[in-house]
């Protein structure tokens, strides 16, 4: 009997390689027929906005390697700087949109892309480049633009832990810090002073209940009318613990908290991380639940682009595009995947 597939929780937390396909089984995905069908339709507002003056440079990489006889000394690549305005650029190309001003949403994808991409030391390097636009705003204007970033940034970390693995949620925090302190430190004396959002002091609802409700919403949201059946399916497979665990606190205290990140950017967020780790059945599931939030087929689009330059960048392969294979980036040994398939789905909004 096969194995029903596809909703994400969350993901390792471990050091890995850096991701690859894996045939899993896993809890139902959304049924094709239906759910292609809203894609089409899709016409949402997604808040995506084209940056009115980008570079396009071309992008350098640096890599070292060990000898090939001593397989179990190899380190693996390591990336020089990313070229962030040349994402920011895949990113707003994708999203085609008339406005000149710059979107959020790039870099609070790309932040989540580089913990998934296990770059999470990057973080700083993302900071530095963001935090250099705004030279020519008031001092006034500059702070709270800055800071604005900063916890959008802090914010994507913690809400990608649950998909990519706390250990490089935190280091992709203190890497941030240490780019604040170094490039801002009046900044870092703010952000530091802050106040959680998700503590029972300052959070609203804070009784359990009413976060728990919160959350069961926004799942809701994403899977909608088959939010039962995966239920049911994770229940099914934990004893109920999993269906718990989700509800309460990976949607309930962490995901459904929209006052950084909202709903859509939360999804797309989710979206891509399960991409990112090659996990078919989870990026399907929320593909189609991005949809449900309000993505539009162009925004879809510029999240897988951006993904796949983000990857190109760093050196790491694309199963959703590459196949299987064990090597980073170009050059890689690739093998036929039984299950290309599974990314067929990104042709409704990859194929013209």
């Amino acid at each position: 009997m096969a194995q029903p597939r596809g909703f994400t929780i969350f993901a390792r937390a471990w050091t890995a390689s850096p991701p690859r396909m894996t045939n899993m089984h896993s809890i139902p995905s959304l049924p094709r027929a239906e759910d292609e069908e809203s894609i089409v339709s899709s016409s949402s507002s997604d808040g995506t906005h084209t940056p009115s003056s980008v570079s396009s440079s071309t992008t350098t990489i640096s890599t070292t390697s060990a000898p090939s006889t001593d397989i179990a000394r190899t380190k693996p690549a390591t990336c020089g700087k990313v070229d962030f305005s040349r994402l920011e650029y895949a990113f707003a190309q994708g999203s085609a949109v008339d406005t000149p001003s710059s979107s959020p949403l790039w870099y609070i994808l790309t932040t989540a892309l580089l913990l998934a991409f296990h770059k999470e030391k990057l973080i700083g390097e993302l900071w530095t480049y963001l935090s250099t636009r705004y030279g020519v705003c008031s001092q006034e204007v500059e702070t709270a633009d800055l800071l604005a970033v900063a916890r959008r940034i802090r914010e994507a970390c913690l809400k990608a832990s649950t998909l990519v693995g706390f250990p490089r949620a935190i280091n992709a925090l203190l890497a941030l810090q240490h780019a604040i302190q170094t490039t801002h430190p009046n900044l870092s004396s703010i952000l530091e002073a802050d106040q959680s959002l998700r503590s029972a002091a300052s959070t609203s609802p804070p009784d359990p209940e009413a976060k728990s409700a919160r959350g069961m919403a926004l799942f809701q949201k994403i899977y909608a009318q088959h939010s039962p059946r995966v239920l049911t399916a994770m229940s099914a497979c934990s004893g109920g613990d999993l269906t718990f665990f989700a509800i309460n606190c990976i949607y309930g205290e962490l995901l459904a908290e929209d006052s950084i990140i909202g709903d859509l950017e939360t999804g797309l967020l989710e979206f891509i991380c399960c991409l990112a780790d090659g996990c078919a059945p989870q990026a399907k599931g929320h593909f189609f639940g991005s949809v449900n939030l309000g993505a539009s087929k162009d925004t879809l689009r510029a999240a897988v682009r951006l993904t796949d330059e983000v990857a190109r960048q760093v050196r790491v392969g694309r199963p959703w595009k590459d196949g299987i294979g064990d090597g980073d980036g170009d050059g890689q040994v690739k093998q036929e995947d039984p299950s290309r398939d599974e990314w067929r789905f990104l042709e409704r909004v990859m194929v013209e």
